[in-house]
């Protein structure tokens, strides 16, 4: 009897730790390669996930309110006692944004 004990208790921990490997494997996430047109997935990969967030700042000790931002792009900026302000913070990549922030000549006007 012992020696029956001494075979089948090994293969009932390694099937049975077989079982639970394969059950927590279905629960991964699936991530998709760009390169992939398939569904199949390749645990290989590596999947990054990057944010870039940006803020639109003017530096108020260096703006003299000359209102060039504000006629180029209405949309983000508005001029309060003589100062840029920003109004909307929408919409980052917009050309007239660009365009306010190379034309400003205090450069006070920062997208960092």
């Amino acid at each position: 009897m012992k020696n029956k004990l001494k075979i089948f208790l090994p293969i009932l921990l390694v099937s049975s730790s077989s079982f639970v490997l394969f059950q927590v494997g279905k629960n991964l996430p699936v991530f998709q390669n760009s390169n992939q047109n398939s569904n199949s997935v390749n645990l290989t990969d590596k999947t990054v996930i990057s944010t870039n967030f940006q803020k639109l700042s003017v530096l108020e000790n260096r703006c003299r309110g000359c209102g060039k931002c504000m006629r180029i792009d209405p949309v983000h900026f508005e001029i309060v006692n003589s100062v840029a302000k920003i109004i909307s913070s929408t919409n980052l990549s917009s050309k007239n944004l660009i365009m306010a922030i190379n034309a400003c000549p205090d450069q006070a006007i920062t997208l960092s």
